[in-house]
């Protein structure tokens, strides 16, 4: 990099906004944050909701979304989603079929919505 040559504003905004891009790219969580930012829905569908996608959020936009979210994935997936969120952790015998298991997520997620944000859960 050359400090000592001068660039317009505006191509100064595109080398942070690459470095921005790049990142958000890279680290899923994070561009996932960036996004909600935004203020406009982003829907995540199989491989790219697995390190992005947090149920609880989903949960917030409907079961409609969160089963059509969830559905698109494995059931290997879902579990690894709901034992990263905690939602899963503790149950005794997890269901087999993908609906049933988007199912009790959707419960635990809902469960979780309402403990941390009551008047968002109703």
């Amino acid at each position: 990099m050359d400090a000592k040559r001068s660039i317009d504003p505006a191509a100064a905004l595109d080398k942070l906004f690459q470095v921005v891009r790049e990142e958000a790219l890279a680290n899923p969580r994070f561009g996932r944050r960036l996004l909600e930012a935004v203020g406009h829905p982003v829907i995540y569908r199989g491989e790219e909701a697995l390190s992005a996608v947090d149920p609880i959020l989903v949960a917030m936009r409907g079961y409609k979304e969160f089963r059509t979210t969830f559905l698109s994935m494995r059931a290997a997936e879902i579990k690894k989603i709901g034992r990263v969120s905690g939602l899963l952790v503790g149950a005794n015998r997890l269901p087999t079929a993908v609906g049933d298991l988007v199912d009790l997520l959707w419960d635990r997620a809902r469960q979780r919505l309402h403990d941390l944000y009551p008047q968002a859960a109703e």
